[in-house]
Order: structure tokens, then sequence, then C-alpha cells
């Protein structure tokens, strides 16, 4: 298949800009200049005061912002830097010494290149395009994001699913530290003196429910870190994971009983426990008769696609903006093997994303 040009253009331009989470600017400034040829303007919120970064959510209010979002991200989650394409016959890789950045810039070129296409043919609708910033780190972008009281519903260009899925439902994922606290003593001289937080750490972390609770439950240690010497009775130890479910109550349940866990064992060696959580993201359902779900799904019998609704356990952009009241599914743009070096888009997947893109772009949602 062969890829339209100036599709190929926008996705290299873009491909080109190594932006990770916070350092969003230079892809702000190139969809500025790139609506700018055409009319448009844009303008920046105050989210980089959440985010820490350089640059706000970019947000394109098209003749007045209409009820509906079209929503990519600016940021890539790794360095693209000397990133070097390659053009193979059904795909867009890297070379495979970087990422290509295709999460989220294959969603993001397939936006611009359909506003580009819509505001040629003269058929615009009114929407709002939303161009976040961290949604690899913290989705602080869309967290912060202020919508307008008309906006109702959104679309996320974000997807690793093929066009025609799109994940109507996700997780919610709790996010928690735990730091077990105990006595250093020399390991050699005097151990009896130490309270050991390794040893009341790892005996805690046995108990702990790793891996799938149940059919909509995850958990996870992921990163422990303790211990100072060889020599030393280890006074502290952190340990970082996460609790991932359907149900916020659930979550919640379960946390507390690891906190109970830990603290049990804590107090049977005389150790002591500090402990935090938060929800990373928040989960949502999209049913089948809400206005999202109805809206794209004619749009896709109308491009040939069968419209598939999957759910996802992981977070996007569209958990921030379901909480906000915005009803909103995240859309497969194919983006495939994210984060890797052996990331790849489709032609046929680029091309189609852009036709969904256009398709919002110049229909009113019934």
């Amino acid at each position: 298949m062969v890829l339209d040009e100036r599709l190929k253009q926008i996705f290299i331009e873009l491909t080109s800009i190594d932006a990770v989470s916070g350092k969003e600017a230079p892809v702000a400034e190139y969809i500025n200049k790139f609506i700018g040829n055409f009319g448009l303007k844009g303008f920046a919120d105050g989210a980089s005061d959440l985010s820490n970064g350089n640059s706000g959510n970019m947000i394109v209010e098209i003749l007045g912002g209409g009820e509906h979002l079209l929503v990519a991200h600016m940021d890539t989650p790794r360095s693209t830097a000397r990133l070097n394409h390659q053009f193979h016959q059904d795909r867009i890789t890297s070379d495979g010494t970087t990422p290509l950045g295709v999460d989220d810039r294959g969603g993001l070129s397939s936006i611009l290149f359909a506003l580009e296409r819509a505001v040629r043919d003269g058929n615009l609708k009114p929407c709002t395009l939303l161009f976040t910033v961290c949604e690899e780190t913290t989705l602080a972008g869309s967290i912060y994001y202020k919508p307008a009281p008309a906006v109702k519903y959104g679309f996320v260009f974000d997807s690793y699913l093929s066009p025609g899925n799109f994940v109507s439902e996700t997780c919610g994922a709790i996010n928690f530290e735990l730091v077990v606290r105990g006595v250093s003593a020399h390991a050699g001289i005097s151990p009896e003196k130490g309270v050991n937080a390794i040893k009341i750490a790892a005996e805690a972390m046995a108990g702990f429910p790793f891996g799938r609770i149940d059919e909509v439950t995850t958990a996870n240690i992921g990163i422990v870190k303790g211990g100072t010497g060889t020599n030393v009775v280890c006074d502290e130890v952190h340990m970082t994971g996460e609790i991932r479910t359907d149900f916020t109550h659930h979550g919640e349940e379960i946390m507390a009983k690891v906190i109970s866990d830990f603290n049990k064992v804590c107090e049977k060696y005389g150790g002591k426990l500090e402990s935090k959580h938060f929800w990373d993201f928040l989960p949502y359902s999209v049913k089948e008769d809400d206005k999202p779900y109805t809206h794209f799904s004619k749009i896709a019998k109308r491009l040939g696609l069968n419209p598939s609704p999957k759910k996802s356990m992981g977070g996007s952009d569209a958990n921030s903006l379901n909480v906000k009241g915005i009803k909103t599914i995240n859309l497969g743009v194919g983006a495939q093997n994210p984060h890797g070096n052996d990331e790849f888009i489709l032609y046929k997947d680029l091309k189609m994303a852009s036709e969904i893109a256009y398709q919002l772009l110049t229909t009113e949602i019934e």
C-alpha cells in the first residue's frame, strides 16, 4: 500500500521532534505553526503548573469548539533523538536503535492531516482539538484540562489496537509506596541490636497478592530499594507498586489489607511502616447507547470497519476525561509494540486513523 505523501511528511516531521514528558514545547510550537497556516488559532492552558513541564496543553476550538473533542498527547515515553525512519513495503519502523515515537505521534499525525484536508474541503464542523502533555507519566495534561461547558464527548487517538477497535472500558490503578523502618546495627559485631528492615519487608511481601487476584484485579510491587552495605543491618526498605481493578471500593479494600498485613509483620519484629497511596487513574465504562460509542460505530461502518469495543487494563487521557463527565473512548490507531525500539505502524492503519479523524471533524454527533 502507498501512503499519502502529505500524511507521511507530517508523520516524519512529528516523530523527528524529540519531546518526552515535560518537554513538549517543540511539539506545541509545531502544532501552532501548522494550524496557523490555514488561519486557525490555538492556545496553551496552564497544565505546566501541574506537570512542571515546559508546555501546557494545546487547545484548538474550531467554530466555537462544539460539543466533542479529538485528543492526542504530545509526549513520547522515550527519547526519539537520532531516529532513523525505515519505510518498508507495508509499515514504518525505526532502524531498531531508537523508538519510532508512534505513541502518540501516530494519533497526532492522523488528526493534523485530517484537519488540513477538512479545511481544504471546506466542511469542518464545530469541535475542539486537545493535545495533552505528560500522558505517559502522570496524565497531568488531561487531569488539569478545564473543558468548556459545551464539551460533552471525547475521542482519544491513542490505542495500539487497529482502527475500528476502541477502548470502551478500563480498570483504575492505585499507586502506592510502602516504607519499612528498622534499626541499623553492625551486622557482624552486634546484629541483635538491629531490626532488619529487609527481613520484615521480605516476610511481608511473601504474603502480598502478586499477579492476578481475580478477573478484574491485578497487583504488583515493581520496585524494591534498601540497604547501604553488607555489614549493616538494613534499617529502611522502600517498595513501590500498584493495584489495578475495575471497582474503586475493591481497590481500597485490597490496599487496606496490604497495609494491615505489613503492619502486623512490622509489629512482630519491632519495625514501623509508613505508607501512602493514590489513584493514578480511575476506571471508566462507556456503554453502547452512549453517544461516542454510537457515533463512532456509524463512522466505522461507513468506512467499512467492524466497530469492536474492547476493555483495557491500561490508562490513558480517556480516563481523566471520563472523570470530568466527558464520555470518552480511546480509538485504535495501530501504534504497535508501543514504547519499544520495535515500534511500528502499518500504512493502512495510519491512513484509516486519518479517515476516522476526518469523519469526526466533518460530522456532528447526533
